[in-house]
């Protein structure tokens, strides 16, 4: 021992997971089991995401693959923290968020022809045999990939008009639907629209007798 003091327990188990202190001599608290069983979920959902990575350029549609793209989304529920770092300009510009809607309206597009080709693959494949649908599945694939990767970008970009704000709901649908099948998602949009203030409602004045 070089004289230093001896780590603390926590700091143990801090230091060979995830959790790291910020600053020297902070306390770390002890994990909870419910943080150990989610961290557990993370690790087992990302190796079967790797697994379906590795099956799509293998074995594309096969019972594996299918079975590794399922349990890839057993950490659909677990807790997230979405941060984001902004350094400069802090303020917000009108083109961001431009720029981030072009983006998906061209990953929405790209979603759309490469689903177009997948069903008429699969229409040719019944008439001849063929195998083309193994190939413009894994195309379908990565274009929904890449479309839920924009809109989340679109989603998290600072607006600076309301009608932006407004605009991110038609990328994910109607706020019913979204509220129950993308919460998060949801949640996001209604964190920007909270950043504008509700319009005053005009009051009806009474006519002078």
């Amino acid at each position: 021992m070089n004289g230093s003091p001896p780590i603390p327990a926590a700091a143990r188990i801090a230091r060979s997971g995830n959790v790291r202190a910020i600053r020297r001599g902070i306390a770390i608290p002890d994990p909870r089991e419910e943080d150990l069983k989610n961290a557990t979920l993370a690790r087992l959902a990302a190796s079967y995401r790797e697994k379906a990575y590795q099956l799509a350029q293998t074995e594309p549609d096969s019972h594996e693959h299918r079975l590794a793209l399922h349990m890839a989304g057993i950490d659909d529920k677990l807790p997230r923290n979405n941060l984001r770092v902004h350094i400069t300009p802090v303020t917000p510009r009108q083109e961001w968020f431009y720029d981030a809607f072009r983006r998906w309206v061209v990953a929405r597009d790209a979603a759309a022809l490469a689903n177009s080709r997948d069903l008429l693959a699969c229409h040719l494949d019944r008439q001849d045999g063929g195998e083309r649908k193994k190939a413009t599945k894994i195309e379908r694939d990565r274009a929904e990939a890449d479309l839920r990767h924009a809109t989340e970008e679109a989603l998290r970009t600072p607006t600076t008009r309301k009608c932006d704000a407004a605009r991110k709901q038609d990328l994910i649908g109607k706020r019913e639907w979204a509220s129950v099948h993308r919460p998060e998602w949801q949640t996001m949009v209604d964190e920007d629209l909270a950043r504008y203030p509700a319009p005053k409602r005009r009051q009806k004045t009474e006519a002078k007798a």
